[in-house]
C-alpha cells in the first residue's frame, strides 16, 4: 500500500481514530510525510451501527495541498464517505486520496490504495491480543 500511494506523494495523511492510527504512523513514515493528524469518526453505538456517521474533531488542512485518508478497514464506505465530505469542505483546494489495509466490494466508496479484499471478518491481531491481555 505504501508502494502504491507513494506516486500520489501526499503532503497531509489524516488517520481515522481508531483503527488508522497505527497505519496513519507507519504511512508517515514509509512515505516521509511528518503531517500526521487524526480525526474520529463514530458510526456505532456499542454493537449496533447507526443511521448516519458523527465526525468528531478537527485538522489543520489550511497549507494542504495532497490529504491521504488512512483506516484499517472499508466495511460499508459510510465512514469513508463521512471523512471525506469533510475534508472536502475543510479543504476544498486539496486532492484527497483513501488507503486501507481491507476493503469490501459492497463498500459505497472504495478506497484508492489497498492490500486485500475482506471476504470473512477480519480481527487485527492488535484488537485479538489486547483483549487477551485484560
Amino acid at each position: 500500500m505504501i508502494e502504491q500511494s507513494r506516486e500520489y506523494k501526499p503532503d497531509v495523511i489524516v488517520a481515522i481514530a481508531r483503527g488508522g492510527l497505527m497505519l496513519g504512523q507507519l504511512m508517515g513514515y514509509g512515505l516521509d510525510v511528518r503531517n500526521i493528524q487524526t480525526i474520529r469518526a463514530e458510526s456505532y453505538d456499542e454493537q449496533v451501527q447507526r443511521e448516519g456517521v458523527t465526525v468528531v474533531g478537527e485538522c489543520d488542512l489550511q497549507e494542504a495541498r495532497r490529504i491521504l485518508i488512512v483506516d484499517d478497514i472499508v466495511d460499508s464506505g459510510k465512514t469513508l464517505q463521512a471523512i471525506l465530505d469533510y475534508l472536502d469542505a475543510s479543504a476544498p483546494r486539496a486532492e484527497i486520496r483513501s488507503a486501507s489495509l481491507f476493503y469490501k466490494t459492497s463498500a459505497s466508496v472504495q478506497p484508492d490504495f489497498t492490500v486485500r479484499e475482506a471476504t470473512e471478518w477480519i480481527e487485527f491481531f492488535w484488537e485479538r491480543d489486547f483483549h487477551r491481555t485484560l
